[in-house]
């Protein structure tokens, strides 16, 4: 797209561009802006509040833009897909959903551009309005791997967070050092400071109640490979719960790893089960150790 308009009247570009180009999704359109796509009287802008006024020539050039990372390059794998729901595979370092500093580089943001590209290649010809189509049932700490579930509407999603309780969801961790007891239940209430970190403590009105079981499945001199059902499903709980028997998850700076030997957190979401938000069957997902952490073994 190469279009030059003109301004009528005092916004501001951001604004602006929204009024004029309203097939294009809000988060693109900042894409364009990041990416130097907008000039205002011949002069590239990218600051989104800028002042327009009467006579001002706003000139958009799309071309110019970085093209959109497919979920491909991202490492997503999509490991089943209907009308209401997706399941994916999410790579470690990509997050789950965007911050204030990272809006591209994530798993909801790719699985849109996925489903976008999916239905303009089903329509070639016509034009495809960008739109958001994913909504996140729960997260992925950035620096975890595994199965993650988004619905495809607001009604699949309330259903699947209603029943969040009633999933199954297993993870695989890599923890330091031998486990003394090698299975057992590890609750607590946790409690989010200041800083964002989470800890175990006393029962109060901020607190949650976390449950954890676990199962040491292999181990060697160094580390142990330890399965971890979730009975709740609490920020950060596995990686606190491990770290309070004395054996923090590898590579877990936060919370007394002193070791990173695969470069990222040794935490794997493995396993998935639930009923289909529409259907009512049970569907089951199973995602393999990568080969990262099962070197550590």
């Amino acid at each position: 797209m190469n279009k030059i308009l003109k301004v009528t009247r005092e916004t501001t570009l951001l604004n602006f561009l929204f009024a004029s180009f309203p097939d294009i999704n809000k988060t693109r359109m900042k894409q364009f802006l990041k990416h130097q796509c907008v000039s205002v009287n011949h002069a590239v802008m990218t600051q989104f509040d800028h002042s327009l006024k009467p006579g001002d020539q706003v000139h958009l050039e799309t071309s110019k833009a970085r093209a959109i990372t497919p979920a491909s390059q991202f490492h997503i794998k999509i490991v089943y897909e209907d009308d209401d729901i997706l399941v994916i595979q999410k790579p470690a370092g990509l997050l789950t959903i965007a911050t204030d500093k990272i809006q591209w580089e994530t798993a909801m943001f790719a699985c849109n551009d996925y489903l976008n590209k999916k239905a303009a290649a089903q329509k070639p010809g016509k034009s495809i309005k960008y739109q958001k189509q994913v909504f996140v049932v729960h997260r992925l700490d950035r620096d975890a791997s595994g199965l993650l579930l988004l619905a495809k509407n607001e009604n699949a999603k309330f259903t699947l967070q209603e029943n969040w309780g009633h999933f199954t969801k297993e993870y695989d961790a890599i923890v330091e050092g031998r486990l003394e007891e090698k299975s057992g239940t590890i609750s607590s209430y946790l409690t989010e400071n200041q800083f964002l970190r989470v800890f175990s403590g006393p029962k109060t009105s901020k607190a949650k109640q976390a449950i954890s079981h676990y199962r040491v499945v292999q181990e060697n001199d160094n580390y142990s490979h330890v399965k971890v059902l979730l009975e709740t499903g609490r920020k950060h709980q596995i990686r606190v719960h491990l770290s309070d028997l004395g054996h923090p998850i590898v590579g877990d700076k936060t919370y007394g790893s002193v070791s990173n030997p695969a470069g990222r957190l040794a935490l794997h979401a493995s396993r998935l089960e639930f009923q289909h938000p529409v259907t009512g069957k049970t569907l089951a997902f199973t995602s393999p150790l990568p080969p990262a952490l099962e070197r550590l073994l």
